[in-house]
């Protein structure tokens, strides 16, 4: 059963996912990834027998329990649906001990598993990217009043500088998966200048850590979509939970508002001209297009939106700056501001000549390439905290996998 424990900990089921079948079928597939060609399974594979039943191994075959003796088990897992919703939500794992060849199965225990939604590390980090983060010049560090330590950043970048520092100041450490490396040639990390410090594990004083790939979310942007009730006006000075069309590519001038949500449909080119007043946040949905672009060129500042019965929604959808997994976000110019919450884009470019604050909130970029994140700006990006507490709580899925019941373990006939 700690056999079957460890292996259904470490699945990845989508969260949407619900049809027995569907999960069966990825749940098979998992485990064959898994098990198959592993010295327990040796030339034996996973089986199925049944659309919601799964065998290791299969076709009669048990996996030896070592020791120089003849024991050995096998598993069936059956997923069963929700007795209300009919959604997969719970496997049964049964044990068959043997022992001997020839002997009958001489005890069998079952447990429930439950499907429970996986918790990530991703908001953990001031800067999380699925690609390379690149600093030049400026500095990421935190508020004052909070140790600057919290400035970390994240490359999920299995490649050689998938963090490239070259200038510029870095708060917190370093940190890279597998595969990954951190190249320094200039700047600061963590009160240090010396690349040989900076490059050493932080067992040993440095600034530098391989760490696991955190997941990054799955993101269902059309959640937010009925919260914009009214069409974007162009040339209008100050907007409501507004929709922005497909291909309108607006651009918003000087001194311009939007109270509550600004959905924007893909494809569009949004331009921001001047400051920018936000009372809410901006969500953008995704489409094929790859040329979806978000570019400030003055200050963008956010607070919350209006206490009216009209954002209600809106207010209650926390963890949120700007959504728009598809999207190039730059901040050019003399652009910088202060907002609160998460910055989820497609790539962050960060050259603005003013400073940007981030209060409880992570810039999470998801293109796994070059340049995914470039901080080059002339001043500070400053973070009060990171976005672990102040995650987005609408659109924002993350695998499951399956946890013991344990009170649901018995020995049952064999």
């Amino acid at each position: 059963m700690d056999f079957m424990k460890y292996h259904l900990g470490r699945v990845n089921i989508p969260k949407t996912m619900t049809a027995v079948d569907d999960v069966t079928a990825k749940l098979y597939s998992d485990l064959q990834t898994r098990l198959n060609g592993t010295g327990n399974m040796g030339a034996m594979t996973v089986g199925k027998s049944a659309s919601n039943v799964i065998q290791v191994p299969g076709n009669g075959g048990r996996i030896s329990l070592g020791g120089g003796g003849q024991a050995s088990f096998r598993a069936t897992l059956t997923i069963l649906p929700d007795p209300l919703t009919g959604a997969a939500s719970k496997t049964k794992v049964k044990i068959d001990g043997y022992d001997g060849d020839t002997i009958a199965a001489s005890r069998a225990i079952s447990m429930d598993f439950s499907r429970e939604e996986r918790k990530t590390s991703v908001f953990d980090y001031a800067v999380a990217s699925k690609g390379q983060v690149v600093s030049s010049k400026g500095a990421l560090t935190s508020v004052k009043g909070v140790d600057p330590k919290i400035a970390t950043i994240m490359s999920a970048d299995p490649v050689a500088g998938a963090i490239t520092i070259g200038g510029g100041t870095i708060g917190g450490n370093l940190n890279i998966v597998a595969g990954g490396t951190a190249v320094v040639t200039g700047g600061n990390v963590a009160g240090s200048s010396i690349p040989s410090i900076i490059l050493a594990d932080p067992s040993v004083g440095g600034h530098t850590s391989v760490v696991d790939e955190p997941e990054f979310p799955t993101i269902d942007t059309t959640l937010y979509k009925p919260y914009a009730t009214n069409n974007y006006v162009a040339g209008a000075k100050t907007q409501s939970n507004i929709i922005v069309k497909a291909g309108t590519n607006p651009k918003f001038n000087a001194n311009d508002t939007v109270n509550g949500i600004m959905y924007i449909e893909s494809p569009n080119k949004v331009t921001f001209q001047g400051n920018f007043n936000l009372n809410g946040f901006i969500v953008m949905g995704t489409s094929a297009s790859v040329s979806d672009t978000l570019s400030f060129s003055g200050n963008l500042t956010m607070k919350p939106a209006p206490n009216l019965p009209q954002y209600d929604a809106v207010r209650a959808a926390t963890g949120v700056a700007i959504i728009a997994p598809n999207a190039a976000m730059s901040m050019t110019g003399s652009s910088g501001g202060a907002v609160t919450g998460n910055i989820i884009v497609k790539s962050f470019s960060y050259t603005g000549a003013a400073g940007l604050v981030i209060d409880q909130g992570t810039i999470m970029t998801l293109n796994p390439a070059a340049n995914s994140t470039l901080l080059n700006g002339a001043k500070s990006i400053t973070f009060s905290a990171t976005g672990a507490n102040n995650q987005p709580k609408i659109g924002l899925t993350y695998s499951t996998f399956f946890e013991p019941d344990v009170i649901s373990y018995k020995e049952v006939s064999p």
